[in-house]
């Protein structure tokens, strides 16, 4: 098997109130988030500190590039200064921070607390800048109040808010999402969505107007940053794959976030996602993780096989959730130690692996 220049970093996935790294690991939010409900932080604050800290150092030692955090910030684990000293631990050690950012909904670049940059806080000043959507705009569940995104009072919101977060703290980047693949229904949000002359999925077409000049924005200031957008998607789930007119819409430095855990399941994988158009991409598989009860589940073989195909697909980024603690845990350690070695070496055997 022919492999591509092996370049993969390793990120890991983590909302802070699922963390079992602390000194309090038993206790934690079981359940995947939701828009719509706040996430709540069930610890003491210390643990945000003792927790994060201990996964650095454990992504030092280990080779493994970043670690995405939701629940970034919030009043009950120390604000601002708390998140402060976590990057700056994190950026001595070598080891990348991006903060998990809602655009529309997930409290914006404050998750919880009473700040100009939290989403319940700007709604509450201007009432008027927000709408209502509907998830994947089939008339499923809608989701509201979140913000239009075709109004330039939220753009300014956006690009102040990451121009805030890069002087703020060091990190790597932002981690961004639309929120549960919810369509605006504005009327603005239609026209807006309209106007971009190219037919995609209407959720991502609304991240392409939320988000374009944020990022150039955002590029403008931190040129090495990375950038994400999460689409939540498959390469299977993007309508008209291989056509996928959006890339070219957004700067060429951007991150495209595929969710890999049903993609990799499919027959025709890896050949079937060949002949996308070139941009930089994130895979993120649903995996070793509370919420999906995949906690004591042996990656390895599965690592190596999503791995090797995804060199060949030419991702820059790929990682699981790395809320479980890998502390008197061999099996995740095994686990997070996996995707490193294939990162790095696609052609590795899984013997050789098991006998390092």
């Amino acid at each position: 098997m022919n492999y591509k220049v092996p370049n993969m970093k390793v990120l890991l996935w983590c909302w802070d109130s699922r963390m079992t790294w602390d000194d309090e690991p038993n206790t934690y939010v079981s359940r995947m988030a939701v828009s719509e409900q706040k996430f709540a932080y069930p610890k003491q604050p210390e643990s945000f500190q003792v927790g994060f800290r201990r996964l650095i150092d454990y992504c030092c030692a280990n080779g493994i590039w970043g670690v995405i955090i939701w629940g970034f910030l919030r009043d009950c684990h120390g604000g601002v200064k708390a998140a402060v000293d976590l990057c700056k631990y994190a950026a001595d050690r070598g080891v990348a921070i991006l903060p998990g950012v809602g655009l529309c909904s997930y409290g914006g670049y404050y998750y919880d607390g009473d700040h100009p940059f939290n989403l319940d806080t700007y709604l509450r000043k201007h009432p008027q800048r927000a709408s209502s959507a509907d998830e994947a705009g089939h008339g499923g569940r809608t989701v509201k109040p979140v913000l239009d995104p075709s109004l330039e009072a939220n753009q300014k919101w956006w690009r102040d808010g990451a121009e805030w977060m890069l002087e703020t703290f060091a990190i790597g980047g932002i981690d961004y999402e639309m929120g549960d693949f919810i369509v605006n229904m504005s009327s603005g949000a239609v026209a807006a969505r309209q106007s971009l002359g190219f037919q995609c999925d209407e959720n991502i077409q609304d991240v392409v107007v939320a988000s374009r000049d944020m990022l150039k924005h955002a590029l403008a200031l931190k040129p090495d940053g990375v950038f994400i957008n999460s689409t939540y998607r498959g390469l299977h789930q993007i309508a008209g794959f291989p056509m996928m007119p959006y890339v070219s819409a957004l700067p060429s430095e951007s991150v495209w976030q595929y969710t890999l855990t049903y993609m990799v399941q499919q027959p025709g994988f890896p050949d079937a996602f060949v002949g996308a158009p070139k941009h930089r991409r994130y895979g993120y598989l649903h995996a070793f993780n509370l919420s999906t009860n995949t906690v004591e589940k042996d990656y390895v073989a599965e690592i190596a096989r999503v791995f090797r195909a995804l060199h060949q697909l030419d991702f820059e980024f790929v990682g699981t959730y790395g809320e479980l603690s890998a502390v008197n845990n061999p099996l995740a350690d095994r686990n997070y130690r996996a995707q490193v070695a294939w990162a790095k070496e696609p052609s590795l055997s899984v013997e050789d692996f098991l006998a390092r």
